[in-house]
């Protein structure tokens, strides 16, 4: 059923997602019962500076260093309520090379001694990713269903 739930929402925001804009960042958000996934996308600019392919050894450095924040600044990207002792581990994060345009996937999963409904996850990344501006938020708990921008890290999404 927790699979169904996250591919449904994953192509309900694919589907409202649209073009590649830079800037942007989408997040989904899952959850069943104790344990979730959170599902990251955004241009490759905003996460290592450029979306042609690297070559030189400056590039790939630049490249490796901005794919690595999302392991090391896990806990700065999302925060969950303290009370709910939520683990959030990186389960894989891959570049999407398109032609001249290079998109980067993420996957977390994420783990809850209690569940954390009717809590809020805070969101930083904006703080860990600067050239993010804007990030498209869909969360799917049980029976909720929502969507919400965040503008700046430190902002909340009710889960």
């Amino acid at each position: 059923m927790f699979k169904v739930l996250l591919f449904s929402v994953l192509a309900l925001a694919a589907r409202e997602q649209g073009a590649h804009a830079h800037g942007l960042a989408t997040v989904n958000v899952a959850f069943d019962g104790k344990n979730g996934k959170i599902e990251f996308h955004a241009p490759a600019s905003s996460i290592y500076g450029f979306e042609y392919e690297a070559k030189s050894a400056k590039d790939k450095a630049n490249k490796e260093a901005g794919l690595k924040k999302f392991n090391d600044k896990v806990n700065d990207l999302f925060q969950f309520a303290a009370e709910n002792k939520c683990e959030v581990k990186m389960d894989y994060n891959e570049v999407v090379q398109k032609d001249k345009h290079a998109d980067v996937n993420a996957i977390f999963n994420v783990t809850c001694e209690t569940a954390p409904t009717g809590t809020a996850v805070t969101f930083g990344v904006q703080k860990v990713f600067a050239h993010v501006k804007t990030v498209k938020v869909t969360v799917i708990n049980g029976e909720t269903q929502k969507s919400q921008e965040i503008k700046k890290s430190g902002e909340q999404v009710e889960l």
